[in-house]
């Protein structure tokens, strides 16, 4: 079993050794693909047992991650361990050859769990990608959820300029227990600096989209969309998100993932916003179309709360047992029982 870690960084030198630290005794090696870093991000990586690759950024993700793979698997020029690094990690990466599988991570990830149980279920795997359980910790409402991290290099690649993803999906992969690996993405507590990467990935999906044409492109165009639409919320371009998830909704079907995934998307953003009378149709039309009922309750509920319907929120509210949102994105329990703890007082001191 040859198990290697592979990230795309730039300018990472203040993200790496946290990074690479957290993989020591999970992976056999690590391969750093670096795409025009300006600071000490390639002399670091090489000084903490990495093998380095030197790539341009074309503003591709997927293109980036897949020369990546492919330094990793192949070689690539500049790709010796320095001289004089120490530690059990040195003689991991020498020793390593081909890996048969890849572990996908970024500078801002950390890895955690039981390396022994881990081997014992890449040894029994047979599908060409695993899902990995991925606490972020980024965003105002923290939350989890599962994305193919661990794979077979040869049986999948990197698809899409923004927000890039495995592909093909050779049935259901199945989910690593997070006993045996889970990633926690720390994000960058720079506000400025995450917005300044949004920009860039509306940038990035503006241009895909005036390129996209016809009818074969309408699947593209709906993931372009939310992508789009994503990428405009963290630059703090709302109206254009709104827009943005707008128009997905009118290209795709009512029920279809992307519909569901836009229309959620809408109404949270709109729940920021206050407009909570259309949150209380969209979590209807998400109902109704098949997205699970516990979410929608949740956000509809809290809707309704601003509305002044307290009652009627309160009624939703406490049947809901968990919070997962159709991203798949699970939200901590102690966040779901703060808000029945607020709506329930309110309900009481209302009589």
């Amino acid at each position: 079993m040859n198990l290697v870690a592979v990230l795309i960084v730039r300018n990472e030198a203040a993200n790496l050794p946290g990074c690479l630290s957290s993989l020591d005794g999970i992976v056999d090696g690590v391969h750093v693909h670096d795409t025009g870093s300006t600071d000490e991000t390639v002399d670091l990586a090489r000084s903490l047992g990495a093998t380095v690759s030197a790539g341009q950024w074309r503003d591709d993700f997927a293109a980036a991650r897949n020369a990546a793979l492919q330094a990793a698997v192949q070689g690539a020029a500049d790709a010796a361990v320095a001289p004089g690094v120490q530690g059990a990690l040195q003689a991991a990466v020498q020793a390593a050859g081909r890996p048969e599988w890849v572990l996908s991570i970024d500078a801002d990830d950390r890895a955690e769990g039981d390396p022994r149980r881990l081997r014992a279920i890449l040894a029994s795997a047979r599908s060409g990608a695993l899902l990995v359980p991925i606490d972020n910790r980024h965003d105002e409402l923290p939350y989890t959820h599962h994305t193919p991290r661990l794979f077979r290099p040869g049986r999948v690649h990197w698809q899409g300029r923004v927000h890039e993803r495995l592909v093909p999906e050779d049935g259901v992969w199945p989910a690593v227990p997070r006993e045996a690996l889970h990633l926690v993405h720390h994000g960058y507590a720079d506000a400025e600096t995450r917005r300044r990467k949004a920009v860039r990935n509306a940038a990035i999906g503006e241009e895909v989209l005036e390129r996209l044409t016809g009818e074969a492109d309408h699947d593209l165009a709906a993931t372009t969309l939310l992508d789009l639409g994503r990428s405009y919320v963290g630059a703090g371009r709302a109206q254009d998100a709104v827009d943005a998830f707008e128009q997905l909704r009118e290209r795709t079907r009512p029920g279809d993932r992307q519909w569901v995934l836009g229309t959620d998307a809408l109404a949270r953003l709109l729940l920021g916003a206050g407009h909570d009378d259309v949150v209380v149709f969209l979590a209807r039309e998400l109902r109704e179309h098949g997205a699970e009922r516990q979410y929608c309750d949740w956000l509809e509920a809290q809707a309704l709360a601003q509305l002044g319907h307290a009652d009627e929120a309160w009624r939703l509210l406490r049947g809901v047992k968990h919070v997962v949102d159709p991203a798949g994105r699970e939200y901590p329990p102690a966040h779901l029982a703060e808000l029945k703890r607020l709506l329930g007082e309110l309900v009481a001191v209302r009589g």
